[in-house]
């Protein structure tokens, strides 16, 4: 069974085998929007793929994996820009919030901070520097590298990060972490939190396996959850069934205060034949990337199906705009 687009959007059908008859598949489609008077509107140019067979450079300049997977166990909140003091003033901390209907993450932005002593001789960090912009990044995110007996090591869910040292003595007047939870905040030298982030996680990233990943007693894979497929931070990944007219949103990334929409209707739906079965369907959102700079959205849709497969029996798969659009 093949996909017939009919649709100008990116789109593919994603299928595996369970067995010799029995098959999953899934409908994906990702569609770019404009951000028009808190409503979105379908952009003439679509540079938000539909990627399948191996990673890809997306227009955010982040290499991402593919789309393939039957379902996520969840919708992706990404925002991908930077953190913005309010009316390009000077501030210590922007506190950037992703939301979703009643659904709210995110995380506290900070400006350059060091490890110094205090009088009673623990370390702390000094006071923020005020900044205006700062990068939404894993780079400003808790983690890094550093030489242990002349090696180099980096800390295993953030290598690219900054902030995590093996000794107090490697971190005096050394930097923390610009991007943190606001749950965890570090206050102290021992602590060492998840790095945390609003864009895309790093792939492998170890808060997300440790999450979706069950073992049995004997180390054997148990289960593995549909958040094992998510892109974005697990703090970020909202619960399935989003629905036309639920607010999504995101404060901290914009200096004129927050950006705020409406979901549309999903205006694409699957025409489905399996020999005498015939369903239409619409897709499901499990993505929302946010680009505040651009004023853009994007929307990846999925439906996911099983069949069984009948030798000689006609199967097909259509992609199509719902009758209200055509």
């Amino acid at each position: 069974m093949q996909l017939d687009n009919q649709t100008p959007v990116s789109a593919m059908l994603w299928r595996t085998a369970f067995n010799e008859d029995d098959m999953a598949a899934a409908v994906v489609a990702r569609i770019t929007y404009r951000i028009v008077d808190g409503r979105l509107v379908m952009d003439s140019e679509q540079p938000w793929i539909i990627a399948q067979g191996g990673p890809w450079e997306s227009p955010a300049g982040v290499t991402l994996p593919p789309d393939d997977c039957f379902r996520r166990g969840g919708i992706d909140l990404l925002v991908l820009g930077s953190a913005r003091a309010p009316y390009d003033r000077p501030a210590q901390k922007v506190e950037v919030r992703v939301w979703l209907g009643d659904f709210v993450g995110g995380v506290d932005v900070f400006g350059e901070r060091a490890w110094v002593r205090s009088l009673g001789g623990t370390l702390v960090p000094t006071n923020p520097v005020p900044f205006v912009q700062m990068p939404l990044t894993v780079a400003l995110a808790y983690g890094g590298k550093q030489i242990w007996d002349q090696l180099e090591m980096g800390f295993p869910m953030n290598p690219a990060g900054k902030g995590w040292y093996f000794e107090e003595r490697n971190a005096l007047h050394q930097p923390l972490p610009n991007i943190e939870d606001p749950r965890q905040l570090i206050r102290r030298f021992e602590d060492q939190p998840d790095p945390v982030g609003v864009g895309f996680a790093p792939m492998g990233f170890g808060p997300t396996l440790r999450r979706a990943v069950e073992f049995d007693a004997h180390g054997m894979l148990q289960k593995l959850h549909g958040t094992f497929f998510n892109q974005a931070f697990p703090e970020l990944i909202a619960p399935l069934g989003a629905s036309e007219g639920t607010a999504c949103g995101v404060t901290g990334v914009h200096p004129q205060g927050p950006i705020r929409f409406y979901l549309p209707a999903c205006p694409l739906v699957t025409d489905i034949q399996i020999g005498p079965t015939r369903v239409e369907r619409s897709l499901a959102v499990d993505q929302i990337g946010i680009e505040p700079d651009l004023g853009r959205v994007f929307i990846t849709y999925r439906y996911p199906f099983r069949y069984s497969v009948t030798r000689m029996q006609r199967r097909t798969c259509v992609l199509r705009w719902a009758r209200s659009l055509s």
